[in-house]
């Protein structure tokens, strides 16, 4: 795991937390946006702390880049803002979650737990945020409820409740593998990067109540 903060008595603060669990292990530490890009392609980690804004490039960008060069790291936005523009940008950028740096430890280590699963991460609040910034239409014309099968629907329905993947798979009574599966299929239909911006792009389609 990589730590992203411009303030260094949090950054550090965070890595002793994240020191005592032993499902999670800092591999560095950066002040900015630039510098974990540059840490991130050298040490590949499976999962960036990222704040959103910070001296010089700024979170969002960070991920961008981050996100495109390796697609297997996952980036979850901790943040003292919900400003509802931070939060979109950041799940449009490939973000996997965006939290509250009020979360208590063990509910970031929760949160963390599933991201690192393929699910997502979004503070209480930050969700319904989310989806109460959606109006009609969305961003891609082309994306319509046509090009879904009626399973896929019913998992996206579930999905958005904010179930997981083992929740999801209970309702349906099918296995987590094909949830993910169907999840897979549907971000792969749509080009997008992850189970968030699926989730936030099917409300804003109207694709689901």
């Amino acid at each position: 795991m990589l730590v992203v903060d411009d303030h260094r008595l949090f950054r550090e603060g965070l890595t002793a937390l994240i020191g005592r669990w032993p499902d999670f292990k800092v591999v560095g530490q950066a002040p900015d946006g630039r510098q974990a890009i540059d840490l991130a392609a050298r040490l590949r980690p499976d999962l960036v702390l990222m704040d959103v804004r910070m001296n010089g490039m700024g979170g969002i960008d960070a991920t961008r880049e981050i996100t495109s060069s390796n697609p297997d790291c996952r980036v979850v936005m901790l943040s003292m803002s919900s400003v509802g523009d931070d939060v979109l940008q950041a799940l449009a950028s490939g973000a996997h979650g965006y939290l509250s740096k009020d979360e208590p430890p063990e509910r970031l280590r929760a949160f963390l737990a599933r991201v690192m699963q393929g699910e997502a991460a979004l503070s209480g609040p930050i969700a319904a945020k989310v989806l109460a910034s959606f109006g009609s239409g969305g961003p891609r014309g082309a994306i319509t409820g046509e090009s879904l099968t009626r399973r896929e629907r019913d998992v996206l329905r579930l999905l958005v409740d904010g179930l997981s993947n083992e929740e999801i798979a209970a309702q349906l009574y099918i296995t987590e593998a094909t949830v993910k599966k169907h999840i897979g299929r549907v971000m792969a239909k749509w080009r997008m990067k992850n189970r968030v911006q699926v989730a936030v792009y099917s409300v804003r389609q109207g694709l689901v109540d």
